[in-house]
C-alpha cells in the first residue's frame, strides 16, 4: 500500500473536471507527478495550468477512453514521461438515461465503452506494468452508488454494476502484490456530469439524439438534477475518501454512508423474492451422510452427502496433498491432511499457529478466537482451532480446526465457512472421527 505519496505518478481519465479534477489536486497537494487524461482539450490544459501554478509536474494527454489504441498510447507516453506509474484512475464516465425499449444500440455501445471498456482499457494497459515494477501501487476504479442500487436509467447502473464486479476480481487476483486495488461508489457529487454527457453525445457521430421535444421534456429534469449536484459533497472532499483508502487498502469507496440502509434494502428485496419463490417446496435433506476411510492411520469421518469430493490442486497445496477435499456450495469447504509425524513438529496445540501462518498469503485480518483442548469420545487427545479471517481482505471467513496425533501420524480435520454460512452444526463432522 502507499503511505508516502510524494514523487510518485498519478493517471487520471477525465481529469478535465468534477471527481477526476478533484483527484489531480488531492494528489498536487501530497507532492505527485500528474498526468491528466481527458477528451476536452480546454478544460484539460486549464486544470493542467492551474496545477503548474503551485508546482505540480503536470502532462496532458488528449484521451477517449472507449479507444483502447488511445488507452494504449496514454500509457506509453505516461511511461515515457515518467518512467513509472504508481495510481491509476479509471475515472471517465458519461451519465446515459432512458427506457429501454427507446435506447439504440449505439448509446449502449457509447456509455458501455467509456464507463466499462474505459476501465478494462486501463486496466489492460497498465496493470502488469505496474506488477513488474515492484513499486507500491493502486488502482481506483470509479463506479457509482447506482452500481449498488437498483433503479431507472438502464444504461448507467449497468455500466456501474459492471465496474463493481471488474474490480472485485481484479482485487482477489491482486491480494498481496503490490497493486492495491479500489472501487468508488460516489453518491452525489457536485460535478458537471449532467451537461457535459447532454454535450458528448451531440458532437458523438452516431450516437441517439433524442427528438427535440424529448430534449425540450427532459430541460426541467435536468435543471433540478444540477440543482441537487450544485449542492453535493465537493470532489476534492471525494478525493480525501480516495486518498485515506489508497492509505488503508480499502477496497470498498463508498462516499456517502447515508445510502447503506438503500443498498441493504436491495438485497433484502432479492432474499424476500426468493424465499417466496421456493415457498412450499421441501428443503434437500441433509440426513444422509457418506462416509470417508483413510487406512494410513485407520480412521474414518461421516460429512452430508451434499458434500462433493474434488481433487487437490497441486498448485494450492505444493507441500501436503490433503486426503480429502469435499465442497458444499455456496460457501462450505472441508479439508483433512494426514502428515507423518516428524521430531521437528510443533507441539498439538501450536497447530493454529501453523495454520494461521500457512493462510497469511491469501488471508487478512487473521484471529485465532479460541485454540482449546478437547478429548474425543473414545479418550484421544485433540486441539480444537476456530480462526476467523478476510480472504483476500475482502470476503469473512470462519475456519474451525480438528488435530490429533495418532500412529506417528498427525491428522487435521478443517472446515472453512463463509461467516454467512457457518454453523455450529459444522463441529458435528469433525467430531464423527473415529479410530477403527
Amino acid at each position: 500500500m502507499i503511505k508516502d505519496f510524494k514523487g510518485k505518478v498519478a493517471v487520471i481519465t477525465g481529469a478535465a473536471s468534477g471527481i477526476g479534477r478533484g483527484l489531480a489536486y488531492g494528489f498536487a497537494k501530497r507532492g505527485m507527478k500528474i498526468v491528466l487524461a481527458d477528451i476536452d482539450k480546454e478544460n484539460l490544459d486549464k486544470v493542467a495550468k492551474e496545477l503548474e501554478e503551485i508546482g505540480t509536474e503536470v502532462m496532458t494527454q488528449i484521451t477517449d477512453v472507449s479507444d483502447p489504441e488511445q488507452v494504449a498510447q496514454l500509457a506509453d507516453a505516461s511511461y515515457e514521461r515518467f518512467g513509472s506509474v504508481n495510481i491509476l484512475c479509471n475515472n471517465a464516465g458519461v451519465g446515459g438515461a432512458g427506457r429501454i425499449s427507446l435506447i439504440t444500440l449505439e448509446n449502449w455501445n457509447w456509455i458501455l465503452g467509456v464507463n466499462v471498456f474505459g476501465v478494462i482499457y486501463g486496466i489492460q494497459h497498465f496493470l502488469n506494468r505496474m506488477l513488474t515494477s515492484e513499486e507500491p501501487c493502486h488502482i481506483v476504479n470509479t463506479s457509482s452508488m447506482a452500481g449498488l442500487l437498483s433503479g431507472d436509467n438502464s444504461p448507467y447502473p449497468t455500466s456501474k454494476s459492471a465496474v463493481i464486479a471488474i474490480s472485485e476480481s481484479l482485487a482477489l487476483e491482486c491480494f498481496n502484490t503490490n497493486v492495491g486495488v479500489s472501487v468508488v461508489c460516489p453518491g452525489r457529487v457536485n460535478t458537471n456530469i449532467i451537461n457535459n454527457t447532454h454535450i458528448f453525445r451531440q458532437n458523438r457521430p452516431g450516437v441517439w439524439q433524442p427528438p427535440a421535444e424529448t430534449i425540450k421534456q427532459s430541460e426541467i429534469s435536468r435543471e433540478n438534477m444540477n440543482r441537487i449536484l450544485a449542492g453535493a459533497m465537493a470532489p476534492e472532499y471525494l478525493a480525501e475518501l480516495v486518498i485515506k483508502a489508497i492509505k488503508n487498502d480499502i477496497f470498498y469507496v463508498l462516499t456517502h454512508p447515508e445510502y447503506i440502509p438503500l443498498v441493504k434494502s436491495r438485497f433484502e428485496c432479492i432474499s424476500e423474492d426468493t424465499l417466496e419463490l421456493h415457498e412450499g417446496f421441501k428443503a434437500k435433506s441433509e440426513k444422509k451422510s457418506k462416509i470417508f476411510k483413510s487406512y494410513t492411520p485407520v480412521f474414518s469421518i461421516y460429512y452430508p452427502e451434499s458434500f462433493i469430493e474434488l481433487k487437490p490442486n497441486p498448485m494450492n497445496f505444493p507441500e501436503n496433498k490433503p486426503v480429502l477435499i469435499a465442497t458444499k456450495e455456496p460457501g462450505i469447504d472441508l479439508l483433512i491432511s494426514v502428515i507423518k509425524s516428524s521430531i521437528h513438529d510443533r507441539p498439538l496445540d501450536e497447530t493454529a499457529q501453523q495454520i494461521a501462518g500457512r493462510i497469511k498469503d491469501i488471508a487478512r485480518d487473521i484471529n485465532i478466537i479460541s485454540n482449546e483442548p478437547k478429548t474425543l469420545r473414545d479418550g484421544t487427545p485433540a486441539y480444537e482451532s476456530v480462526i476467523e479471517y478476510k480472504y483476500a481482505g475482502i470476503f469473512k471467513i470462519i475456519s474451525i480446526h480438528l488435530s490429533v496425533e495418532k500412529d506417528d501420524h498427525r491428522i487435521v480435520i478443517s472446515i472453512y465457512a463463509n461467516a454467512n454460512y457457518y454453523s455450529e452444526n459444522l463441529r458435528d463432522i469433525l467430531y464423527s472421527l473415529k479410530f477403527d
